[in-house]
């Protein structure tokens, strides 16, 4: 029996949390009657994820270097998608839905498109009038993962219809976790403003105050659209005289494996969707402190498995950390009922399901 194909259009196949849940839904969806084809954009400059989505089947593109222009590129996309004649197309990347929409129309083909982070994030806030509008409404659909998303493009004037909320999901590491000997505090995220490490950086200084032994770390990479920021991070690093106690760790292959030497999670973001991360450190036992923006909530219920604070209230962030630093206990214990929330809710199995029952939907099958 001949496969369908879908297509996937991602920015990049890089190691961060959206190219993950890529790979998670993939591996575990049906592969019996689909054959998946992945379109990357652009070049990952700190690793990739190209080995595990060929294990699992997915035939990968690249788009030619010298495709810069919109033009180029949607010239060669057109002549790829109609040679590989899929029943969908899905964009991953907000970026790249209106290549999706535009083409889904032209072809007669249904279009996904995927809101994975705030509108009040810089990813959203950067792009010109027309692509915000352009990605968000030529569609045939929007997928979001967090409710909080779902309000905001309701708000920014889609209807509800049209969105559906399918939350990320985790493989759940089932090893016991182990209190580490050291106080190390970590903050993982590209390098943006909105991730608000500068924030971070100003909370370890009054916790590091009060618990010299404790550290902090920032995992985490350049972007090419903010790229002073890391050098930004680095002088306050200085100014608050600070060098032996918080490190950047730029871009880190491993994020389970330096989750594991951490005693808490911190996310001092100004806007986020369902960060992939909070689920990683959820499913091996770290407890997480974070503001609580976008859906964090979901995720984090506050004093029972993590604890969240008001955004830009260093003192409630500066106390929720000592707190756990210093209760061993209780880090344990928030630590644990997480891990349990997470094995409980957010399994790839059940993602998986809402996706094929959302294409099954859509494509009327």
């Amino acid at each position: 029996m001949k496969k369908s194909n879908i297509i996937y259009f991602i920015g990049q196949i890089g190691l961060g949390g959206s190219e993950r849940q890529l790979y998670l839904l993939l591996k575990y969806l049906n592969r019996t009657d689909l054959l998946f084809h992945v379109i990357v954009f652009n070049n990952s400059p700190y690793g990739d994820l190209k080995k595990e989505l060929f294990k699992i089947g997915a035939k990968l593109y690249f788009l030619p270097k010298d495709k810069k222009t919109i033009l180029e590129r949607f010239i060669y996309l057109y002549k790829l998608v109609k040679k590989i004649n899929p029943i969908l197309i899905h964009s991953w990347t907000i970026h790249d839905n209106a290549y999706a929409g535009i083409l889904g129309r032209i072809l007669n083909i249904k279009s996904v498109g995927s809101m994975r982070g705030s509108m009040y994030g810089t990813g959203f806030t950067n792009l010109s009038y027309v692509l915000k509008q352009t990605a968000l409404r030529i569609v045939d659909a929007l997928i979001v993962n967090a409710k909080s998303l779902k309000k905001e493009a309701i708000d920014f004037g889609l209807p509800e219809k049209k969105i559906k909320y399918i939350s990320n999901c985790v493989e759940v590491n089932k090893d016991n976790r182990t209190i580490s000997k050291e106080f190390i505090v970590c903050c993982i995220g590209n390098l943006r403003k909105n991730k608000n490490h500068s924030f971070f950086i100003n909370i370890m200084k009054d916790v590091i105050d009060d618990i010299p032994v404790a550290k902090g770390w920032i995992i985490g990479q350049p972007v090419d659209d903010e790229p002073n920021v890391q050098n930004e991070l680095a002088n306050e690093i200085r100014i608050h005289q600070l060098e032996e106690k918080v490190c950047l760790l730029g871009f880190q292959s491993n994020i389970i494996k330096l989750l594991k030497k951490c005693s808490i999670l911190v996310v001092s973001s100004k806007s986020e969707g369902m960060p992939n991360v909070v689920l990683e450190a959820m499913s091996i036992g770290i407890p997480v402190v974070s503001s609580n923006v976008g859906g964090l909530s979901e995720l984090i219920h506050h004093g029972k498995n993590g604890l969240l604070c008001s955004i830009k209230n260093k003192t409630e962030f500066t106390n929720a950390i000592k707190l756990l630093l210093t209760k061993t206990h209780l880090n344990r214990k928030l630590g644990a009922n997480g891990k349990k929330f997470i094995l409980a809710r957010y399994a790839p199995s059940r993602t998986v399901h809402r996706f094929n029952n959302f294409y099954f939907d859509l494509l009327g099958i």
